[in-house]
């Protein structure tokens, strides 16, 4: 993790739990895409493509006619501006960098992947399918509402009446139950290993009175009880978020305004990092860390990410049902290669869908497509499977620069086995839904999450994601079982034997783990860094 200060609200005296609270586990700001389905999507985990430049003061700060400094401002270059700002309906990582700063949540993760208290100052496990929670008071929304255990329920009411993608994150909860004003008891249909991760990923209260006052417009005008509310937003340009006075933390935020710069295009990013004219750059590019460095005005700073690159295979699509070449094709993968030209280096080579970062990282699995891979022995392969004479394969990927040189690498590598394989690159969403409605022979991405490892798992069960189109009845039983599995040892032997079986059957070729690669100006103090990249920690930085 990064060396920056932490936060005070992750300090020990915020870190109240009852027994039982760590019954769950811990797993390696959420990820934050789709239902249990559409876990961490690619919607956005790579540099950008397109073009767009700003401008601005370099300084961080305005002046007032004194000379003196007015405010303090930090500017963020982000691709994507199209956010959705309702935290339980949002498809993409962008998104997260936002809301997140907008709102709070009934429990947060720090930036080791541990459940940590926020909006609830502490909870008990009463039993295996009932939790308790004690929440903060005088708390306040943006528009001035007091925040009580009935914004919770509401919360989940929202959540249940509304289509949004992650419904099922919630899934296992039968009710909620407001007990006072400042305790709320939701009670489980059946025990449910990774519920409080689940919770965190949905549940950032929002406003009723809000909520109904904007109706279809309220994603322009979202209110919450976070550190900072939205004041101006050009999806296209910029937005403006400004420190919420009335803040429930003490001393936070330090930070005065902050403003998103829509820059899809990495060289407009990096040029205005350089500059001073942001401040803070997520996913940058290994091949700029350099140029950052020797700037004078930002340094590089990596962690481990929690991000896998992977090459899925269309089970429905022949020859790809067929085992052998599946695992020849991985085979024929040289993951380290991949690592060098792709990321600079910034990862490791990958092997399961669990990222190593996560402590539930299965590395004991039989690793039979080597990092270097073997050519001779996917021709073998090939030949055992009746294609020995040549097979062709249609690799569907994104827009984004590191998918497209991924794929690209991926296509000589097969060549040199004898498949031909073509390329077509389709803008992010496009993909997307491309891949989800099985419409792709074999598609180049990365799935992304940070949190329990239930959510990138469950992407195989027959009614999850399934981009694979698997029906095993074995695997989804597994896939049912670690759920249930309160008993940490327990549920890591079956999440062990999940991440062997999906690895050995190669449904995807897991290529890299990317580190975390983030610009920052050196003016920014206090920043702690979070593996997927998220913003949070600037409710507790500082601007020297």
């Amino acid at each position: 993790m990064g060396d920056d200060q932490t936060p005070e609200w992750l300090t020990p005296s915020r870190r109240r739990f009852l027994a039982g609270v760590g019954a769950t586990g811990v797993a390696s700001v959420a990820g934050c895409t789709g239902g249990d389905g559409s876990g961490g999507s690619d919607g956005g985990d790579d540099d950008g493509d397109g073009g767009s430049s700003g401008g601005g003061s370099g300084d961080g700060s305005a002046s007032g006619d004194d000379g003196e400094s007015a405010e303090t401002v930090v500017r963020i270059g982000i691709a994507n501006g199209g956010w959705d700002l309702v935290p339980a309906r949002d498809t993409d990582f962008d998104s997260n960098k936002v809301y997140t700063l907008v709102y709070d949540n009934v429990v947060n993760l720090n930036a080791d992947a541990e459940v940590v208290p926020d909006l609830a100052r502490e909870w008990s496990r009463e039993s295996d399918t009932q939790y308790v929670f004690s929440l903060e008071e005088g708390v306040t929304f943006h528009n001035g509402d007091s925040f009580s255990a009935e914004d919770v329920k509401y919360t989940y009411d929202w959540i249940q009446a509304n289509e949004n993608p992650r419904k099922n994150y919630v899934s296992s909860v039968e009710d909620v139950v407001v007990e006072d004003d400042y305790t709320v008891r939701f009670d489980l249909s059946e025990p449910f290993a990774p519920f409080l991760y689940k919770i965190h990923a949905v549940m950032w209260p929002l406003s009723q009175t809000a909520m109904e006052e904007y109706g279809d417009d309220y994603n322009q005008h979202p209110v919450g009880t976070g550190p900072f509310r939205l004041t101006e937003w050009d999806s296209g340009n910029e937005a403006v978020l400004e420190a919420y006075d009335d803040y429930w933390k003490d001393d936070q935020p330090k930070i005065d305004r902050i403003e998103f710069r829509i820059l899809p295009e990495d060289s407009s990013k990096v040029a205005q990092l350089e500059t001073g004219d942001v401040d803070l750059v997520d996913r940058l590019p290994p091949q700029f860390t350099e140029r950052v460095e020797s700037s004078g005005n930002a340094r590089v700073i990596t962690t481990t990410g929690v991000s896998s690159g992977r090459i899925d295979f269309n089970t429905d699509v022949e020859p790809l049902g067929d085992r052998r070449v599946r695992r020849a094709l991985a085979w024929a993968i040289d993951k380290e290669r991949i690592v060098q030209t792709v990321l600079q280096g910034f990862g490791t080579p990958g092997k399961a869908i669990l990222p190593d970062s996560y402590p539930q990282y299965n590395d004991a699995i039989s690793d039979f497509d080597h990092p270097t891979g073997d050519p001779e022995r996917a021709r073998t392969l090939l030949d055992e499977a009746g294609y020995g004479d040549g097979l062709s394969l249609e690799i569907t990927t994104s827009t984004q620069s590191r998918h497209r040189r991924a794929a690209t690498l991926v296509q000589s590598m097969w060549g040199d086995v004898g498949v031909d394989a073509s390329i077509e690159s389709l803008e992010g969403n496009a993909f997307w839904s491309q891949e989800t409605s099985g419409d792709y022979e074999v598609a180049v991405s990365n799935f992304t999450w940070f949190g329990d490892p239930d959510t990138l798992l469950y992407l195989y069960h027959s009614e999850g994601l399934n981009v694979w189109n698997i029906a095993d009845s074995d695997l989804d039983t597994l896939l049912e079982d670690q759920r249930r599995a309160v008993d940490p040892e327990a549920r890591a032997e079956l999440m062990n034997e999940i991440q062997r079986l999906t690895y050995e059957e190669a449904y995807s070729i897991y290529t890299y783990y990317p580190q975390r690669v983030q610009g920052i100006s050196n003016r920014i103090t206090g920043f702690e860094q979070y593996p997927n990249g998220s913003f949070r920690s600037l409710d507790a930085a500082d601007v020297e």
